[in-house]
């Protein structure tokens, strides 16, 4: 009696092994497939594909936090920035890098609680330096109207990273609003040397020009981008307030 216990013992252990094997490669493929998708580009396979991969209970900390903020990034696209703060709040909690808290303090500025977000920006970059964070904080304050702040965070953030066209185009656009044009000038045309594709980037240095008392070279400057940039508003209208009809 005791061998046939200890055979049926032995049974159920390799059984409930094999089991216990499967469920972790079910819940490795599942996470390997919230993790390959793009949550701003894929947000609503993004989301049914993490909640699949977060219903196993087998993942690793550091895997659920990364599903949770793929899945808040996601909701956070589709505009239901409750459901992004819960989960980018559960993220941090489980695995706090600076992205998932960088990621937390974005959707509090989609929310509008611009003060949250800087505050956030600020915390993280003491432990992080990353241009991204310096990027963003230079996004929120030009939302709180600190537009002197701004500009040194969008410098600390291209001096990491040179070729970012967001960068050039917030700076840029933070100098427009302080009326220093020849700063901004510069910045803009730093950043079309690297992205001429970009109607913002010139429609900043139509608007340097402009300031800066240069009315035919703004003119000119502005009929040549809109029509290389129909769709861009910001031309005409520029043009409208040097050419009052």
């Amino acid at each position: 009696m005791h061998l046939k216990f200890m055979s049926f013992c032995a049974v159920f252990a390799g059984t409930l092994i094999s089991a216990q094997a499967v469920s972790a490669q079910a819940a490795s493929a599942d996470y390997t497939a919230c993790a390959a998708l793009n949550a701003n580009a894929q947000p609503r396979e993004t989301i049914a594909t993490c909640s699949t991969a977060l219903q196993n209970r087998t993942l690793a900390d550091w895997q659920r936090a990364d599903a949770l903020s793929s899945r808040g990034v996601a909701y956070r696209q589709i505009g239901e920035n409750g459901k992004s703060l819960r989960d980018l709040r559960a993220a941090r909690h489980l695995d706090a890098t600076p992205n998932t808290r960088r990621m937390l303090a974005w959707t509090w500025h989609e929310l509008g609680y611009d003060k949250t977000a800087e505050w956030l920006y600020t915390r993280v970059l003491k432990d992080d330096d990353a241009a991204q964070g310096w990027l963003s904080r230079c996004v929120v304050r030009l939302g709180l109207d600190k537009e002197a702040q701004a500009i040194e965070d969008c410098r600390e953030a291209l001096t990491r990273d040179p070729e970012s066209e967001d960068a050039a185009y917030f700076g840029s656009l933070a100098l427009i609003r302080l009326d220093r044009p020849m700063e901004a000038l510069s910045v803009s045309e730093a950043g079309l040397a690297h992205h001429d594709d970009s109607a913002r980037l010139h429609l900043n240095k139509a608007m340097a020009l402009a300031l800066m008392g240069e009315i035919e070279a703004t003119r000119d400057y502005s009929r040549k981008q809109a029509k290389r940039f129909p769709s861009e508003q910001g031309f005409q209208k520029l043009l409208s307030v040097l050419d009052p009809s």
